[in-house]
C-alpha cells in the first residue's frame, strides 16, 4: 500500500504530528511544498488554521488533487483554536469531489499562551495510535 503523509505548518506543531504519523506507518512525511504529482493509495492531510483560514500552502495543494490522486483521505490538524482546520480541508477536498474518510483526528497546538508545550508526547502517541487503526483497515 503506498501512504502519502502530506503536511503544512508554519510553526512546528504540525510537522511534529505529521512525522509521528510517517513514523508509525514507516514512511516519510512531506511537506505540501515538496509534493508534485501525487499518486497513492492513501492521503493523510494535515495542517493549521493561521489567522482563521486555511494556509494558502495547502489550499494550492489541494487544488491541484484531482479524483485520481488519492483513493482514500484522511485529515488530521493541529490549532489552539479548535478542530476547524479539519473541516476547512474537508470543504476545500469535497469541492473537488474528492471524498474523504469520516476519522480525523485533532491534536491540540500551542500558539502565544495557548496549549503551551503541545503537541506533546501523549500527543504525539495518540497520532501513532491513530494512524496505525486507520491503516489497519
Amino acid at each position: 500500500m503506498n501512504i502519502a503523509v502530506v503536511y503544512q505548518s508554519r510553526g512546528g506543531n504540525t510537522k511534529k504530528v505529521a512525522e509521528a504519523i510517517a513514523r508509525a506507518l514507516h514512511t516519510a512525511a512531506w511537506s505540501v511544498e515538496e509534493v508534485k504529482d501525487l499518486d497513492c493509495d492513501v492521503l493523510i492531510l494535515g495542517s493549521a488554521v493561521y489567522a482563521a483560514m486555511l494556509d494558502k500552502k495547502t489550499k494550492r495543494f489541494i487544488d491541484s488533487l484531482d479524483g485520481t490522486s488519492a483513493r482514500r483521505v484522511f485529515l488530521f490538524g493541529t490549532s489552539a483554536g479548535g478542530r476547524k482546520p479539519i473541516g476547512m480541508m474537508k470543504r476545500a477536498l469535497d469541492g473537488k469531489g474528492i471524498p474523504v474518510d469520516e476519522r480525523t483526528l485533532y491534536i491540540p497546538g500551542s500558539f502565544a499562551f495557548m496549549n503551551k508545550g503541545r503537541p506533546n508526547e501523549e500527543d504525539l502517541a495518540k497520532a501513532a495510535d491513530w494512524a496505525k487503526s486507520i491503516i489497519k483497515e
